[in-house]
């Protein structure tokens, strides 16, 4: 008995993947992290597939069973977020870090603001 392949995920499972994503940065629990990104890699999963872009952001499957990450397509340089001006650092900051690209000379963060917005800065090792 073969699975199943599905051509593309449906409009269905993209909104199951920002839901996901609004519930985390709205929610900002571990619990809600944990969940938003095995949420996504089911999607991509049932799909077959390791990656789906949308505007702002690409998810991916990890090496790692089960899991995925998200990475932004919007860069920024200041230090808040370009949507509402939250800033980016600082303890009582809405915004979190969703993943991290270590490279060379610096690390590329894909950051999450507690209003929605996802996009990504270059960091100095």
């Amino acid at each position: 008995m073969s699975a199943k392949i599905y051509p593309f995920p449906s409009t269905e499972d993209q909104q199951v993947i920002q839901t996901a994503i609004h519930v985390f940065l709205t929610s900002q629990t571990g619990r809600a992290r944990d969940t938003m990104l095995k949420t996504i890699r089911a999607v991509l999963d049932r799909y077959r597939i390791s990656k789906f872009s949308f505007p702002d952001y690409v998810v991916e499957a990890t090496r790692m069973p089960g899991y995925s990450v998200v990475r932004a397509r919007k860069y920024v340089t200041g230090t808040v977020c370009p949507q509402c001006g939250e800033k980016l650092y600082g303890l009582s900051s809405r915004v979190r870090i969703l993943s991290v690209q270590e490279r060379r000379n610096c690390h590329l963060v894909t950051y999450g603001c507690r209003c929605g917005k996802i996009f990504a800065k270059q960091e100095q090792c």
